[in-house]
């Protein structure tokens, strides 16, 4: 379901729509210009004013022309057009009578528009020009004595420049601009955030949708590999036991095993950490210890890996109940540091503030500057062969915990990821 809003429209569409108000207001005047010259034949400068007319026409056919060749529009642009409009105005009414005019209230026109669409940066130097013009209309106009307000006194008619009923137009006008620009832009801004909320909403509830099918297929695939993990490790069993007196071979097997038995592991753990989520039973453990755990494991699964990992004392005296998607998303991250490059990783862990920081620094290629704000989206991956899965988990996971993940290509090379995992449990001395 979807709802027409000045406030939350792009600049594009809102400018679309300021050009066509302003068609309709010049065929209004034209019209009403008309009906003065043939019927009222009021003394009206018509030459100067279908002079201003045929400007703001030029304008609008000008702009028309640029919108076609240059979509982008910024909020700057959108505000010199309204900055057109209130002159535009003012010329004309200067020419019509000046502040006496009825047509005078149309200065409420751009500035409610403003108030909608831009910032209260831009829209209240609109206001205060609007004003200065307004003001400006008591002095400096071609006088219209047929259109001016009069009374009498003393059977006298006076038809003063600063009547009662143009000073009390004025005020009303102050009054109503004033309440109309800061009301519509507080009601706009809250437009906005609602739709920015909706917008978070419907992002989260696809990504819940993108997770839950993930998991499911992380479930089946888990159950699937059970035999075939199995089968695997009893003949690599036996082939260790059939070429032990083949050193070179001897190694490669073990190694292989070793690798085998870490995967079952995995399923294994994956299986207990899944009851404990279905009991919401998560021991209370040390953010050393958890660091600990998930770099163990990681070096395990990737020999090849040289890092220096510096866990400081802080990291003893922070507890809290760490989730298991947690703990896989810190190994996602380590993993992604070793595919860049498994030499020279740098790992750091320090708690401050409430939160656990983990940073990891690899030495790879880095990141492509374009392929930064897209990674942590599903099936977006910087590696060639990658699947996008494991970032895109990672940055869930964190969502769901208050964490913030924060990638940046490093000034000597390579990528710097830090991690912001807020611990729910206040700190405890071990």
């Amino acid at each position: 379901m979807s709802s027409f809003s000045l406030a939350t429209s792009p600049p594009r569409s809102n400018l679309h729509r300021l050009l066509m108000v302003r068609g309709l207001f010049l065929l209004v005047v034209c019209a009403t210009l008309a009906f003065c010259y043939w019927q009222l034949a009021l003394p009206l400068a018509y030459h100067a004013m279908l002079w201003v007319i045929s400007g703001l026409t030029l304008i609008n056919i000008a702009t028309l022309v640029q919108l076609r060749f240059f979509p982008k529009v910024s909020e700057y642009a959108f505000f010199t057009q309204l900055l057109i409009d209130i002159i535009g105005v003012s010329l004309l009414l200067f020419f019509g009578g000046g502040a006496d005019n009825p047509f005078v209230s149309y200065y409420l026109v751009p500035l409610c528009i403003a108030a909608a669409t831009l910032s209260w940066r831009l829209t209240w130097p609109l206001l205060i020009a609007s004003l200065l013009l307004y003001t400006s209309l008591f002095f400096y106009r071609i006088p219209l004595p047929d259109i001016a307000p009069s009374h009498h006194h003393g059977g006298q008619a006076i038809n003063d420049a600063l009547s009662f009923h143009t000073v009390g137009m004025w005020f009303n006008f102050l009054l109503s601009a004033l309440l109309i620009t800061f009301f519509v832009i507080k009601m706009a801004a809250s437009l906005r955030q609602r739709d920015a909320d909706l917008a978070q909403l419907r992002e989260d509830r696809l990504r819940d949708e993108q997770l839950l099918a993930v998991a499911s297929l992380a479930a089946g695939t888990a159950h699937e590999l059970g035999t075939p993990l199995t089968t695997i490790k009893a003949l690599l069993k036996e082939m260790e036991s059939d070429y032990r007196e083949v050193p070179a071979l001897s190694e490669d097997l073990q190694l292989l095993q070793n690798q085998v038995s870490h995967c079952a592991d995995s399923l294994k753990r994956l299986t207990g950490r899944a009851a404990q989520l279905k009991d919401g039973i998560l021991p209370l453990e040390t953010a050393f210890d958890f660091c600990q755990q998930v770099i163990d494991e990681w070096l395990l699964l990737r020999p090849e890996v040289e890092a220096k990992i510096t866990l400081e004392e802080t990291t003893q005296q922070c507890r809290s109940h760490f989730h298991p998607t947690l703990s896989q998303s810190l190994s996602n991250l380590l993993n992604n540091a070793a595919d860049a490059n498994p030499k020279g990783i740098v790992v750091h862990a320090h708690c401050s503030s409430e939160n656990l920081v983990f940073s990891i620094r690899d030495h790879g290629p880095g990141i492509e500057p374009d392929r930064l704000k897209d990674l942590g989206q599903a099936f977006v991956s910087n590696k060639g062969q990658g699947r996008g899965l494991g970032l895109f988990l990672t940055r869930a996971a964190l969502d769901r915990h208050g964490g913030k993940l924060d990638m940046q290509n490093h000034p000597q090379g390579g990528v710097q990821t830090t991690l912001h995992l807020p611990l729910n449990s206040p700190k405890e001395t071990s």
